[in-house]
């Protein structure tokens, strides 16, 4: 990295959320998704090498991607447990939170006591969560927030059109609108004045886009 890109981020304190969430369906069995935290693990890497103080909110990931010494790293599994931890961290006024974790977007409407026979037929009643980044500006006005918007093709007209609505009513500062599919992974930058980067086609060089954008 340029020294001037570290100097930019000398002692700025940086969150990442990262990695799958789960909800309960028993007290055994959860639904969860595939996030592997990769993409976190390599944020906090590229963040930590420019000099910024970095915190990671991770949930149970899978990847093998080792973490730097330096980075803080706190654990969470459930979505509760991320939407508690997710609160109490941005109170403490980071200067950029990158909200790149893969957030439950359902919730069963009941959650089953014990644990449900395997011959048993249970119709599953689900409910929406509560969007945690619609929360981050509320609890943290100041904060540089980045938004990540999962989707099958990132050129579409509706994908772009919906990594905007995270700008106008989330208030990001960036979008990063991500697919890992048939092409293999791609993503692209949307900025709030709505300039977009060019397509990269791997996460380690998203993260180098991200740092050297903000």
């Amino acid at each position: 990295m340029p020294s001037s890109t570290k100097s930019a981020f000398k002692a700025r304190r940086i969150l990442i959320t990262s990695g799958p969430t789960s909800v309960p369906i028993d007290d055994m069995r959860v639904i969860t998704n595939r996030s592997t935290g990769e993409m976190g693990r390599l944020l906090a890497a590229v963040f930590v090498k420019v000099g910024a103080n970095v915190t990671l909110l991770e949930g149970a990931v899978t990847t093998a991607l080792p973490l730097p010494s330096a980075v803080q790293l706190k654990k969470f599994y459930f979505y509760d447990e991320l939407a508690i931890a997710l609160k109490n961290e941005v109170l403490k006024a980071y200067d950029i939170v990158v909200h790149a974790a893969a957030v439950s977007d359902f919730s069963l409407k009941k959650i089953f006591k014990g644990k449900i026979d395997s011959h048993d037929q249970k119709l599953l009643a689900l409910k929406p969560t509560v969007k945690l980044i619609g929360l981050i500006k509320k609890f943290a006005p100041a904060t540089c927030l980045v938004g990540f918007k999962f989707e099958t093709d990132i050129v579409k007209k509706s994908t772009l059109q919906k990594a905007k609505r995270l700008i106008t009513q989330d208030e990001c500062s960036f979008v990063v609108v991500n697919e890992n599919g048939s092409r293999g992974y791609r993503a692209t930058l949307l900025a709030a004045d709505g300039k977009m980067s060019r397509i990269v086609s791997s996460k380690k060089a998203l993260a180098n886009l991200l740092v050297k954008s903000l």
